[in-house]
């Protein structure tokens, strides 16, 4: 069987099903840069339209398949009762409000850092200046502080470091090394180690490949990570765009910061539904997937919410259906009105908790009181 999409998302059988052209996609973005004013040819932007392809391919893989189909396999289990998921996640890379970053002429707290302000970075090892161009500010409870052998810093979970290994997440670096200077440290060999795999997943989050990252350690040198510990508290955190390099210090440690992605917008959705009268149920991850599914595509946040809520009701038939969605859109963070922090919440009900007050009203107490 062969499908197509049509205006409003749903496949249907007049024709075939869509394909992400790589090629068309790249000289797209080469052309984009050529408009913005900038040179494809640099040395910076030759790999970004390869970069920013890849990215769109996983961005927008809700395209090319039928998200529903993830709910096709479900269960009988006599439950009638309501099943509730919360807080499935739909992407930062940020540095906590009181955090100092390593500005040229000194640290500086993550809150004080202005469009134009400069900061360090390594390149191949050596310190150098690179200037900030962008700054987006939201909330944010996943922090890491992470201590070495040369200090301790406090960044998101997910924030990408400079380990011998390539770039790896914050949160996964305990055991390893991270690229590290005291602005004059003495000049080593080059220590090549492994790269990873550049998988789909990195790719969508980040926007660079983890094997991106080279040294020669000729300012800098590896650190060992002594500890990576959880920390307990929500906080306002920053995210700097960089030019002309996409990567900054904090306490002499090397770190990166997305400059490639366009997301729209990013958050939590909130899935339930109420079991119809023979307890079909299914699988918990396939609500994260539905939901991954159909924000992987060009979308507003008010049709992401129903298409979720319609989706579980063609599916499962079940009583009742609650989605909820609280997200920021960063047309409105970076561009325009420039109001990082504001949030958007949709929601969509149907049937039994839409109808039933004492129904609703338990769905909303449950996603209103949640532990964050």
């Amino acid at each position: 069987m062969t499908m197509s999409r049509d205006g409003v998302g749903t496949f249907s059988e007049d024709g075939p099903a869509p394909v992400f052209d790589r090629v068309r996609a790249e000289k797209a973005i080469r052309e984009l840069l050529l408009a913005c004013g900038e040179d494809p040819d640099r040395d910076g932007l030759l790999e970004t339209p390869a970069r920013v392809a890849r990215a769109y391919a996983e961005l927008f893989a809700g395209l090319y398949t039928e998200p529903d189909t993830v709910l096709d396999k479900t269960f009988d289990e006599s439950h009638e009762e309501l099943v509730l998921v919360t807080d499935i996640p739909m992407y930062s890379t940020c540095v906590p409000a009181d955090q100092p970053v390593d500005a040229v002429g000194g640290p500086l707290a993550a809150r004080d850092v202005r469009v134009g302000t400069p900061l360090w970075t390594l390149v191949a090892g050596r310190l150098t200046e690179t200037t900030v161009v962008g700054v987006t500010a939201k909330r944010s409870a996943a922090l890491v502080e992470v201590t070495t052998a040369a200090g301790s810093f406090t960044v998101t979970a997910d924030h990408p470091l400079a380990t011998p290994h390539g770039w790896t997440e914050a949160a996964h670096v305990a055991g390893s090394h991270v690229e590290w200077t005291g602005h004059a440290a003495p000049a080593r060999e080059l220590i090549t180690v492994g790269a990873p795999n550049d998988d789909a997943e990195w790719l969508l989050r980040h926007g660079f490949a983890r094997s991106a990252h080279t040294t020669t350690l000729g300012q800098s040198q590896w650190v060992r990570v002594e500890s990576v510990r959880a920390v307990a508290a929500e906080t306002t955190v920053h995210s700097f765009t960089c030019d002309p390099h996409p990567t900054f210090l904090i306490a002499g440690h090397l770190t990166h910061n997305c400059e490639h992605h366009l997301v729209p917008f990013h958050g939590h959705a909130h899935v339930g539904y109420i079991p119809n009268d023979k307890g079909r149920v299914t699988g918990l991850s396939k609500l994260a997937r539905l939901v991954d599914l159909y924000a992987k595509r060009p979308q507003v946040q008010e049709r992401l919410t129903s298409q979720i809520a319609d989706a579980l009701v063609r599916k499962l038939d079940p009583r009742g259906v609650i989605v909820v969605i609280e997200a920021e859109h960063l047309c409105m963070a970076m561009r325009g009105i420039r109001k990082p922090g504001a949030r958007t919440t949709t929601s969509a009900l149907r049937g039994l908790l839409k109808s039933s007050a004492s129904s609703r009203a338990e769905a909303i107490q449950l996603i209103n009181g949640r532990s964050r």
